[in-house]
């Protein structure tokens, strides 16, 4: 976006991209320019995302159980706990503004049954959810909408309030709609090839396909979710199948629109953990719900509920530290080899990475090398088959891994060693 100058539109290996909405990327163009470290610069966002969903959930809370102040830090002590959300903060991804903006929906709902003209607070919140990645926020909102007409109270409210969320609804439908228009309409965009790439292949077989049927429970209940995820999940059924201490409303119609979620997200064949983190902050208020009633009742129960969320609480802090430190790679090495790489581009030289493919055993991606070189051009990602069968003509820059160059020298017996950093290699193929 800052290079081509096409400040509004997303931008992938230097053509446009519309896989992803671009709240985020916007965001992330106004600290690029004024971080000398681009991965902070990158990173910042969901920290700052991070932050505000933790003060939109006590927000949240304080306005579902204003009598119970206490609820509110524990909440929040749960929450930063959860391996699955500290590990999203520190992580240049989107998921965690999208829980920012589903709980907003939360909030916005709750304040909408008093006064109905709150929904329109819910309609920007699915509007800047939509610009953050996808519709959830809305899709939350119409299971909150179906929870309550389960109850006759509830729908005599809702009708009281027809007008303010049918048009608040009518409202964030259409401002949803405005940057998918201006895409189809000004940049050309393709519903086919959005429909057989983002759907067909991402949910297909080679795609999320792949991983188990019930990948979401599992990991929300294993890693990364870990214990705190594993007892969200028994905390749903706690509130929802109680029998002899019935729930208050509130909590009863929150742990039904999460099962609900999960259901339905399971059964859409989203099979990944990251699809679940824009409900997570309520898993948390449900779960510290739980605790919170153990802790006010007398010995022994109390007892047992505070050492479980002593254990709870330092197992996710250690979850969270494996979890990212897991995740966190050396490539300092490889870095250098992106740098020197960035450098060497002219425009009429084409840019190739053999085997940008499988991370840690070949190059990291193409996107690594694209952000970390600054590339002022287009990179070509080429697999060994690839680059035999039909060898780009020079001038070529490129880089390997060491056991691929001698592929490269039989190819270009004029091809120079520009630089070498553990094993990956920086070559020159000059101008015949």
């Amino acid at each position: 976006m800052l290079v081509t100058g096409e400040r509004l539109v997303v931008h992938y290996n230097f053509h446009r991209s519309f896989e992803k909405p671009p709240l985020q990327y916007w965001l992330t163009s106004l600290t690029l320019p004024r971080f000398e470290k681009h991965a902070v610069a990158v990173r910042i966002w969901p920290l700052v995302y991070g932050v505000l969903t933790a003060v939109a959930l006590a927000w949240l809370v304080r306005l579902m159980v204003p009598d119970e102040p206490w609820l509110m830090p524990l909440t929040i002590a749960v929450l930063i706990s959860s391996p699955l959300f500290s590990g999203e903060c520190s992580r240049g991804l989107l998921d965690i503004g999208l829980a920012f903006f589903t709980t907003l929906v939360f909030a916005f709902a709750e304040l909408a049954r008093k006064r109905p003209a709150w929904w329109l607070g819910a309609a920007l919140a699915c509007w800047l959810g939509r610009l953050q990645k996808i519709p959830m926020p809305l899709f939350i909102w119409l299971l909150i909408v179906l929870t309550r007409l389960r109850s006759r109270d509830e729908r005599a409210d809702l009708r009281k309030g027809s007008g303010w969320l049918h048009g608040s609804m009518l409202l964030a439908i259409a401002a949803m709609s405005m940057w998918p228009a201006l895409q189809i309409f000004k940049y050309g965009f393709s519903l086919t090839v959005f429909y057989e790439g983002e759907i067909v292949e991402w949910l297909g077989p080679t795609g999320l396909g792949r991983r188990p049927y019930f990948e979401i429970p599992m990991s929300l209940s294993l890693h990364p979710g870990g214990l705190c995820g594993f007892l969200s999940m028994i905390s749903l059924f706690v509130i929802l199948l109680a029998k002899n201490e019935p729930w208050p409303r509130f909590a009863r119609q929150l742990a039904f629109v999460a099962v609900s979620f999960l259901v339905l997200v399971v059964i859409s064949n989203f099979r990944d953990t990251r699809y679940v983190i824009p409900i997570l902050p309520l898993l948390c208020f449900l779960l510290a719900l739980v605790f919170y009633r153990f802790l006010k009742r007398p010995r022994p129960a109390r007892t047992g509920a505070v050492v479980t969320l002593i254990v709870l609480l330092m197992a996710g802090f250690v979850h969270a530290e494996i979890h990212m430190n897991k995740r966190r790679r050396n490539v300092a090495d490889e870095k250098i080899i992106a740098d020197k790489l960035g450098q060497l581009q002219r425009p009429d030289t084409t840019t190739v990475l053999i085997k940008a493919i499988i991370p840690g055993h070949d190059l990291l991606w193409d996107s690594f090398y694209l952000f970390h070189g600054n590339c002022r051009f287009p990179v070509r990602k080429l697999t060994v088959d690839e680059i035999q069968t039909n060898p780009p003509p020079p001038p070529l820059v490129g880089a390997c891994i060491e056991q691929d160059f001698p592929i490269v020298k039989s190819l270009y017996p004029n091809v120079e060693v520009v630089m070498t950093r553990a094993q990956f290699i920086c070559w020159r193929v000059p101008a015949k």
